[in-house]
């Protein structure tokens, strides 16, 4: 941190500073744990800006973050259009006409979108709560989390506050949040809105009443809990786990480090410096494995990227949580394409 300290004030480059700053795993862990509630994170997405700023090399998985992003968000929206005729709960731009007030509005994020089959379940189990219910999502409406891990804070600044300009000319009543990073940036930012905002999770928690029966499932889950989500500004860890208790046949087995305590799946030193987030990837798939748990769980886009890919190396079954929650209410995914939206 003293030479980290000495970029900012001198600019001075030192080795331990850049890989300090490029192995950060922004999992929350010194935060949550700061009693001054102090961001580290915040100071290392500064400090890649001063990087570049100053021509040091940087990452490729950092430098090509946004790029990247854009590409697999623009393949992935043609997806839904070819597999729907009508599209009317998918919003990826907002433009000046006049649109109806809309009631619930689910924040897909950008990489929420990629996810295709995990998101039309989603939409399915919250239609069940509100058939009205419409999706925002795509690189334009993004929370801003891709400009900060690229360096570039400023912009993620102004990334958020063109998101809040958007929700607003929805008008909804509540927005419920797909991914918990941006479910975490939200309450950073803790904008002054007519509107309230919920993660997912907690969303369907309170409305599990209307959603039954549940069909029963008869396995073992082990679940892993994303860093932004139960050491976020607001932590929680208690909504993933009342939604699987209320399946009937499901039973939990926790890992070693799990709720507050979860270690993180790694993404952002993967993309930073590789090897320690690799090593803290494949550490937390050994750690479901050991718990000999039929299912690893997820309900985050972010590691359900990272993780899902490496299941079959591990012997792991990886699915979402809102998967098997489908699942258990009658919501199948060679289904999906049969489904009819009401039109705007």
């Amino acid at each position: 941190m003293g030479e980290v300290l000495d970029l900012f004030e001198n600019k001075n480059i030192g080795d331990l500073a850049r890989k300090r700053i490029y192995s950060c795993l922004y999992c929350n862990t010194c935060m949550a744990s700061c009693p001054q509630g102090l961001s580290p994170a915040l100071g290392f997405a500064v400090a890649k800006a001063i990087l570049q700023e100053i021509g040091d090399p940087v990452p490729k998985g950092v430098s090509s973050i946004l790029k990247v992003a854009d590409e697999l968000i623009a393949m992935a929206i043609p997806s839904y259009q070819e597999n729907f005729q009508k599209v009317s709960w998918l919003l990826t731009e907002i433009n000046n006409k006049p649109i109806p007030p809309v009631k619930t509005i689910l924040f897909a994020s950008c990489f929420g979108l990629i996810q295709r089959e995990v998101l039309i379940t989603a939409v399915r189990i919250l239609q069940r709560i509100d058939p009205s219910v419409k999706v925002l999502g795509g690189f334009n409406y993004c929370c801003g989390e891709l400009q900060f891990i690229a360096g570039r804070p400023e912009e993620a600044e102004r990334q958020f506050s063109k998101l809040i300009e958007g929700l607003n000319t929805l008008s909804p009543e509540k927005v419920v949040i797909f991914c918990p990073t941006c479910n975490m940036n939200f309450d950073q930012h803790n904008p002054k809105t007519s509107w309230s905002w919920i993660f997912i999770t907690d969303f369907i928690a309170e409305h599990l009443d209307v959603l039954g029966p549940f069909n029963e499932i008869e396995t073992t889950v082990t679940i892993h809990d994303p860093c932004h989500f139960v050491r976020g500004v607001k932590p929680d860890t208690e909504s993933p786990r009342e939604i699987l208790k209320a399946i009937p046949g499901i039973k939990i087995i926790e890992m070693e480090n799990s709720r507050e305590a979860t270690w993180c799946c790694g993404a952002y030193a993967i993309g930073g410096s590789g090897k320690p987030g690799l090593d803290f990837r494949d550490g937390r798939l050994k750690q479901a494995r050991d718990t000999g748990a039929d299912i690893l769980s997820l309900y985050c886009p972010g590691c359900l990227m990272v993780l899902g890919p490496e299941g079959p190396n591990h012997n792991l079954k990886i699915e979402s949580l809102l998967t098997l929650l489908g699942k258990s209410i009658g919501i199948r995914q060679e289904n999906l394409f049969s489904l009819k939206f009401e039109s705007t």
